[in-house]
């Protein structure tokens, strides 16, 4: 099933259409996976945002199965702009995942939203995921003070 016109979806574990999309997408779930170690059983795509009747296109989850790092993506051709933001930032009104990703395939961008929801702080790269983890914690128990 080797073909052009398929990839293969390592979280998904099927052949799925091949574009410049999704591509995109396989090659953010490797990063994710073999650089920032994250469990492939703990990420979801196009994962509904049942409010909205939209799918966000990746969402890799903590151990408990919370939303932690939101992820659009879109084809080398389309720029990651604020209209990309803009999408992200509403389909987490109702994910409420602490990070949020965006990659083109040329432009990859990640934000860490404070405690509050309404300050976003661009991070030069995307952490290994038990740096994640320990970060939401740090960040669930300064708020229960």
């Amino acid at each position: 099933m080797n073909s052009p016109s398929v990839i293969y979806c390592t979280v998904r574990k099927k052949w799925v259409e091949r574009t410049p999309e999704e591509e995109v997408r396989q090659h953010i779930i490797k990063h994710l996976h073999l650089v920032c170690r994250a469990p492939l059983h703990l990420m979801t795509c196009e994962y509904q945002v049942k409010s909205l009747h939209h799918r966000a296109d990746l969402v890799l989850h903590d151990r408990n199965g919370n939303p932690l790092v939101l992820a659009e993506f879109k084809a080398p051709s389309v720029p990651a702009d604020e209209k990309t933001i803009d999408q992200l930032r509403r389909y987490n009104a109702q994910i409420l995942a602490p990070y949020l990703l965006i990659s083109n395939g040329n432009q990859t961008y990640f934000w860490k939203i404070d405690k509050t929801g309404k300050t976003y702080h661009m991070l030069g790269d995307i952490p290994p995921y038990e740096e994640l983890l320990d970060q939401q914690l740090r960040n669930e128990s300064s708020s229960e003070i």
